[in-house]
């Protein structure tokens, strides 16, 4: 039997174990009728999926290296990851370990409906976590249009009743002690050890030390400024400080020495960049020679940098000229949009994925399931109605513990099979967010990633033209010509492969 593990998460504090319980079980009777056997369970509680910052999940990818199984199974697939292109990266590093996601409650194929399927169900998950973030952040603008507290509070103040900044008098009075002490020229080692040695603790309950007070330092909040990202409200929350006594530190604390800065510019010395991102990689070819095309670099004699895609057959003769790499990621993502998602196109995709989903879900066992389960019921009642007369054997009993795991295995099927009912996403919500993701912008680099991971097998460049493969239509590839704009400019200087 093929082997698995469980990855189970909830979001919210809000939430409780029990969810966890409830995505295992799921999961556990998934494994069960595909004859697959659970061998561990990863778990993230209060966690959210929007980034890969998630302890066992980061867990269980290190171990599928060496792992000795094949799947990793999640309640739905949202709970593998909100972010569609975190899934990506994950997904791709569990394969070339051998390991596939398989989702519990969305039974997707492996066919090309079941991929486009698999990329909605990650677009629509990304889609619904960037709705509720919006509707959050409306409800934090309004609350700091009334300053209010939003998120964590600095040290020296705490929520009073009304859910608005109160000063807490004892950590106000470390504030203050802090400012003076700077202000008076003592160093913040100084005040470090005398903090720590004193048993002082900051606002987590942890030891201080230099960038702690960094922040409190540079904190303009102090001064009585209320801030929530773009809003300031001055005197929208008690001071600690006056102007006067904050102008000072921040005078004092710009006067030392910084290695970091650039010499007389003020400016942060810059970080080395990366050379750029081929989002076409493994998927572009040369429609002459069937090389891949690989990303490369070169700059103009002007010292700009430029990108393009360049035929790896060059050192044995082919004649392909190398194509700049936005005109060609371009125009191949218009062909996507134009082709996947024009009005009949997101009809038949959405037609296609909905009773994709339908055929593989549990939701035509309920009726079986409810039967079933009437009946273990009504067995139940009658041995019970047996003990109240007082015929109770050995017999009695093993049927009576029989019948009660019975019913608590078809109570938690006909559970599983309902929530899928629930779980399936409407053809109308699938056209809607097809629709969504076809009023993007062409230009939008994630955009363009996004439509190239749904839709695109492969890519043939020839001189003039491009022949595409989708995964809609795969067995029928799509010609359409090539612009003239994607051609290398001859001034560049000699090129270096990526």
């Amino acid at each position: 039997m093929p082997n698995a593990v469980i990855y189970a998460r909830y979001s919210s504090h809000s939430q409780r174990d029990v969810s966890i319980d409830q995505q295992v079980n799921a999961c556990q009777d998934f494994a069960r009728r595909s004859g697959i056997t659970v061998l561990d369970i990863y778990s993230d509680r209060a966690t959210t999926g929007t980034n890969d910052r998630r302890p066992a999940f980061q867990q269980m990818i290190a171990d599928a290296k060496d792992s000795g199984w094949q799947y990793v199974i999640v309640y739905t697939l949202d709970r593998f990851s909100r972010d569609r292109y975190d899934s990506a990266v994950y997904k791709r590093q569990l394969r070339n370990c051998g390991v596939k996601v398989l989702s519990a409650m969305e039974q997707i194929t492996d066919d090309p409906t079941g991929v486009i399927l698999e990329s909605l169900l990650e677009g629509y998950a990304e889609y619904y976590s960037k709705e509720l973030a919006r509707k959050v952040r409306r409800g934090h603008e309004d609350n700091a249009r009334k300053c209010m507290v939003n998120g964590a509070l600095p040290l020296g103040y705490c929520k009073g009743p009304d859910g608005r900044y109160a000063i807490a008098p004892q950590e106000a009075q470390l504030v203050r002690e802090i400012f003076h002490r700077v202000a008076d020229g003592e160093t913040l080692i100084a005040i470090v050890e005398d903090f720590n040695r004193r048993g002082v603790r900051t606002k987590k309950g942890a030891a201080f030390n230099k960038s702690s007070f960094n922040q409190i330092l540079s904190n303009p909040r102090y001064t009585g400024l209320y801030i929530y990202q773009d809003i300031r409200i001055p005197g929208g929350i008690p001071a600690i400080v006056t102007q006067a006594e904050f102008d000072a530190v921040q005078h004092r604390v710009t006067q030392k020495k910084n290695p970091r800065r650039a010499s007389g510019s003020g400016a942060p010395l810059s970080r080395r960049q990366e050379d750029g991102y081929y989002m076409l990689t493994g998927k572009l070819y040369c429609g002459q020679c069937e090389s891949p095309l690989v990303g490369v670099s070169g700059t103009s004699h002007s010292g700009q940098l430029h990108r393009y895609y360049r035929c790896k057959g060059h050192a044995t003769g082919c004649g392909l000229k190398n194509l700049r790499q936005d005109d060609v990621e371009q125009d191949i993502t218009a062909a996507l949009k134009f082709h996947c998602l024009c009005p009949e196109g997101i009809a038949a995709l959405a037609h296609v994925s909905y009773l994709n989903q339908l055929s593989g879900t549990t939701a035509t066992d309920i009726p079986l399931l409810e039967s079933q389960l009437k009946d273990t019921e009504r067995s139940l009642a009658n041995i019970m109605a047996a003990i109240e007369q007082g015929i109770f054997t050995v017999s009695t009993r093993d049927r009576l513990q029989e019948l009660e795991e019975q019913k608590a295995r078809l109570t938690s099927q006909l559970d599983s099979a309902r929530a899928t009912a629930d779980d399936i996403i409407s053809e109308e919500e699938i056209a809607a967010v097809l629709r969504h993701y076809a009023a993007g912008d062409i230009h939008d680099k994630r955009y363009q990633e996004t439509l190239i991971d749904a839709f695109l097998i492969r890519a043939y460049v020839y001189p003039d033209h491009y022949r595409l493969c989708f995964t809609t239509t795969p067995s029928t590839p799509i010609d359409f010509p090539l612009s003239s704009s994607s051609y290398k400019d001859p001034t560049l200087r000699p090129f270096r492969s990526r």
